[in-house]
């Protein structure tokens, strides 16, 4: 801490703070993404069995065929023939590949953030050890001329007592 920088230092306990609140975020993300593609599987399959009963038998049945689709795995062991189905499964499928790509995208902007303040903690912990480096030079260069001075005051005092 500089005298320009009143601010003080971080410590240890708000790091630990901040990188288990960054854990709940993401489990409470994960789990909030798993449970809408459950849901949306779920509700695709109770759709599907009502919009094509004649291929979906049972809702479980559509729900197994919902959660391939949304997924994006796709067996195509089951397929919907309807006009109806087809349109439940196109938006079945699109929402699939959206979550994938948001997933995805949020995964790697958790990467990069982490990245990045992984680096910004390195280079201020450098900033730091350099900054006291410099400091204890300057306590060195400061005992030094002290010294300097003393030797130089003592020879004047010789140099001028009379009789030398």
């Amino acid at each position: 801490m500089t005298p320009s920088d009143p601010s003080p230092p971080r410590s240890r306990d708000s790091l630990i703070e901040r990188r288990v609140q960054r854990i709940i975020n993401a489990r409470s993300v994960t789990v909030g993404l798993a449970a809408t593609f459950v849901g949306v599987a779920f509700v695709g399959g109770i759709v599907i069995r009502f919009t094509d009963p004649h291929n979906f038998t049972s809702v479980g049945l559509g729900v197994w065929w919902a959660l391939q689709t949304v997924t994006t795995v796709g067996y195509g062991d089951v397929v919907p023939t309807t006009v109806a189905g087809r349109i439940v499964g196109s938006v079945e499928m699109v929402i699939g590949v959206a979550f994938i790509a948001f997933v995805t995208a949020g995964v790697t902007s958790a990467l990069i953030q982490r990245s990045e303040a992984e680096v910004e903690e390195a280079e201020r912990e450098r900033s730091e050890r350099n900054t006291q480096a410099i400091l204890n030079e300057l306590g060195q260069a400061r005992t030094a001329l002290a010294e300097l001075s003393e030797r130089l005051d003592s020879i004047d005092a010789k140099l001028a007592r009379p009789g030398r």
